[in-house]
């Protein structure tokens, strides 16, 4: 089990430095909810509530702006 956490937080670590390097805020909005996810399961795994808590708190932040993106999105191909 201790391997697979720290697995779970080598590619939690790797998805959020790979989430600052797209221009693009889609790109970085899905690298860093995929990060969320792997730091929740680390976090919460290794003992550290409040790392996994926030990293809890910050998937919702990140559906929410992924959502708004896409029905932007949404809404101006339904303009043209």
């Amino acid at each position: 089990m201790e391997a697979f956490l720290e697995i779970c937080g080598l590619i939690a670590t790797f998805l959020v430095f790979v989430s600052f390097l797209p221009k693009g805020v889609k790109p970085i909005r899905w690298f860093n909810l995929f990060g969320c996810i792997f730091f929740v399961v680390y976090g919460f795994g290794i003992g550290a509530f409040w790392t996994g808590f926030m990293n809890f708190c910050l998937i919702f932040v990140q559906i929410f702006h992924l959502a708004k993106i896409y029905r932007e999105e949404r809404r101006n191909d339904e303009g043209k």
